[in-house]
């Protein structure tokens, strides 16, 4: 039986640690931990489950501290896994089960859902324990070309885990990681310039601390170098970027549809993008125009929904495409129409946000019956 050790790195984490460690407990052999620093109770969570508690400064390296984890573990197969993340397996031991299954793979792709609400994209979080697989970068730590040289090396492939993994991380109040990341990112951008996800990781973060102009030469930096390569993965990087141009671009209440299209012509099939496209078209007046839009994206079918290399807030497909279609309606003056759609986006909206719609499908019945 091969034995699976799971492999992190922990500073302060006490608010999520438990839930992290509970649900890998019984799916891995060893949890081996490197703490960076902690002054909360991290270590003493760790330690009551059994983990190997390994200390290290921290150095401003993401890389350094998992590789140190690394380096520690025992086991046949490694899971990457974080504090704010959480381990979905549909069945008791469908690691062990899917290493010994696939013999000869190097590593496999597990679904990762980045945020509370998102569909899920494919992520290699569990892979051979070798001496050639280590992590490379400051931050937005790398371990698949370790991976592609020991599947070169021994003949080996990449296979697919059927378990998920869910991040809770991205929820509440980011400035402290903004304040965190900013100077790793610089750093990083300077160490690795071909590295497009951390450019638009730097410009999405100088925008969310104010600085507009930087963040947005910074973004078309990414998508400049996007544009020497030919790697899906890459272009959907690219497409971050043009999401995040045209985010800025629409809270300030200006054009944004030009650099949608832009993006939508290297990347078509994205839907992040073409909701935007919707919004930004709205904005324009063209409400026939954002209908269709619109309607591709609420006849979308996302129940087991994965692509390969992004995530969509899933509210893009039904809570807040009705509700742009029923402004759209209301802007067109079909009034019965927009009030369905509103009620539709009351439905699937959260408890909180259920009210807002409703009180706007009952305006809109109002304005038809007052024709």
């Amino acid at each position: 039986m091969p034995r699976v050790s799971a492999a992190m790195i922990v500073r302060d984490e006490e608010a999520v640690l438990e839930e992290c460690l509970r649900s890998i407990r019984d799916e891995v052999d060893e949890i081996v931990i490197t703490d960076t620093g902690s002054i909360d109770r991290s270590r003493e969570i760790a330690a009551a489950f059994g983990a190997r508690v390994l200390e290290r400064p921290w150095d401003d390296d993401f890389s350094a501290a998992r590789n140190h984890s690394l380096e520690s573990a025992t086991g046949d197969f490694i899971l990457y896994i974080d504090a704010d993340e959480r381990l979905d397996a549909e069945r008791r031991g469908i690691l062990h089960h899917t290493i010994e299954q696939a013999p000869r793979s190097a590593a496999f792709l597990l679904r990762l859902q980045p945020r509370i609400g998102f569909t899920a994209y494919l992520e290699g979080r569990l892979f051979r324990r070798d001496s050639r697989v280590r992590f490379t970068g400051r931050i937005h730590e790398q371990i698949w070309p370790g991976i592609d040289v020991l599947c070169a090396n021994e003949n080996l492939s990449v296979g697919h885990c059927s378990a998920g993994i869910l991040h809770v991380g991205y929820e509440g109040d980011l400035s402290h990681k903004h304040r965190r990341n900013l100077p790793l990112l610089e750093r990083a951008v300077t160490e690795n310039p071909e590295r497009v996800y951390c450019w638009w990781h730097l410009g999405e973060t100088l925008a969310a601390v104010g600085r507009r102009e930087e963040a947005e030469t910074t973004l078309r930096k990414a998508i400049q170098i996007a544009g020497r390569s030919k790697k899906t993965a890459v272009q959907f990087e690219a497409s971050l970027a043009y999401q995040s141009l045209a985010r800025i671009t629409l809270d300030a209440n200006e054009d944004a549809l030009p650099v949608i299209e832009e993006g939508l012509a290297a990347l078509p099939e994205d839907f992040a993008l073409q909701f935007m496209k919707a919004r930004a078209l709205i904005n324009l007046h063209s409400h026939e125009a954002a209908l269709g839009t619109l309607d591709r994206l609420i006849t979308e079918n996302t129940t087991d929904f994965t692509n390969a290399h992004a995530a969509y807030d899933r509210r893009i497909f039904n809570e807040f495409a009705l509700d742009l279609k029923g402004v759209a309606l209301l802007r067109l003056g079909r009034f019965v129409e927009a009030s369905i759609e509103f009620n539709k986006a009351a439905q699937a909206a959260s408890a909180q946000d259920r009210l807002r719609y409703r009180a706007k499908s009952a305006a809109a019945a109002t304005m038809g019956c007052s024709r």
